[in-house]
């Protein structure tokens, strides 16, 4: 099934083919020697949490984590870490499908469950890419691109249309990006903060910014269906290109019901979403014509890659969560950098301030877009004085 009008001259307009996927490799062809994963490791530092894998050889994988997970360490270290001590990283596939059905793993399916399991995995492609001597996505094929458009994200909702809209093309000039994202109801109600900001955010936007730039928008599961429908013509009428979760993120049927009402505005959302049955009922029944699993809560870039493969066999684009303007943005890019049916512009904080110097490269927005880094692993590289003082949890 195709996407609608205004995506037309987007890749995900025609079905891939199985040759355009990415697909993993066999790790066992590239990397000849076991590589037992002897610990994984939490620790602190630099008021960040970190997952560390290390191999018997001493190789060291490493992500940041994201800020769920100073809430979901036990299951992390009770349930997941355990799985992966001393088994071979390049089996990494079957570790990831296995973990899940591991004892009563599967009780805990979700969010919380998956986020674990997705920063582990990222670890281990660090891990894995510095003993290849390859950026992560090459273990999965082509490269398709080595940099990536961006749009500024809007994360909040508390200020006035004209305030955010002033500060968005003050963004807009200094970063030269071609897109934005605005936030319209209140989130997971309709009822706003600053009352009447979503009908006056849009036209303001539209006339600030001019037809040169593509705008999305995002509910954040705001509204009942008719509400939902009501605010997407909106939308439209202002050549709003997507519409982000118009109705609570898990009721796939009043999504859907927005989604066959509106004829000149993509729906999109996933972000939540962690099961891949899910994701595949979304795809078969158009909920949505873009999905958008994020990283770390979907549970790494094997997961992810294959939301990817099913949405492109059906036609869909996909653009991963990612507000992250710190080393979790690497994740996204690697995946970007080999999935072809990537929709549009992805994520950046419109508010994102001044990187730290512990840690590189810096993700810095240049003519409106991102490089992808090229370094092995995810990319990233530690200023080893971040190691020197760390608590382990």
């Amino acid at each position: 099934m195709v996407l609608k009008s205004h995506l037309a001259s987007q890749t995900t307009q025609r079905a891939l083919l199985p040759a355009d996927l990415p697909i993993l490799a066999n790790l066992h062809d590239i990397i000849k020697a076991r590589v037992n994963i002897k610990s994984i490791d939490v620790l602190r530092t630099q008021g960040k949490l970190f997952v560390k894998s290390t191999s018997t050889d001493g190789v060291t994988g490493i992500t940041i984590c994201n800020e769920r997970m100073d809430y979901l360490i036990p299951i992390l270290q009770g349930l997941v870490i355990p799985f992966f001590i001393n088994k071979d990283a390049r089996d990494i596939q079957t570790i990831v499908d296995l973990v899940y059905q591991d004892g009563r793993n599967y009780k805990y399916a979700g969010m919380p469950f998956s986020n674990c399991v997705g920063h582990v995995e990222l670890s281990l492609w660090d891990l894995l890419g510095k003993i290849h001597n390859k950026p992560a996505g090459q273990f999965f094929g082509k490269v398709v691109r080595r940099e990536v458009p961006m749009y500024l994200s809007s994360l909040t909702r508390e200020n006035t249309a004209g305030a955010e809209v002033a500060f968005l093309a003050r963004r807009l000039a200094e970063t030269g990006a071609k897109a934005v994202k605005l936030k319209v109801g209140g989130r997971m109600t309709s009822e706003e903060s600053v009352p009447g900001r979503t009908k006056a955010i849009i036209p303001l936007a539209r006339k600030t910014f001019g037809d040169g730039i593509t705008i999305y928008a995002d509910a954040n599961g705001s509204y009942q269906p008719d509400e939902g429908i009501a605010v997407g013509k909106m939308l439209e009428d202002y050549g709003v290109k997507i519409f982000e979760e118009p109705c609570a993120w898990e009721d796939n049927s009043a999504n859907k019901k927005v989604a066959d009402a509106l004829k000149k505005i993509a729906l999109a959302g996933g972000e939540q979403d962690t099961s891949l049955p899910r994701f595949r009922n979304i795809i078969e029944n158009r909920v949505y014509d873009i999905v958008q699993p994020d990283l770390y809560y979907n549970g790494g870039l094997l997961r992810c890659i294959e939301v990817a493969n099913m949405a492109a066999k059906a036609g869909r684009g996909i653009a991963p969560h990612s507000p992250k303007a710190d080393p979790m943005e690497a994740a996204m890019l690697q995946f970007a950098s080999v999935v072809p049916n990537l929709e549009g512009f992805q994520e950046f904080p419109a508010n994102a301030g001044k990187q730290p110097a512990w840690y590189g490269p810096h993700f810095d927005i240049i003519n409106g877009k991102l490089q992808i880094p090229t370094g092995a692993g995810l990319g990233i590289t530690y200023d080893e004085s971040v190691w020197k003082k760390v608590e382990k949890l």
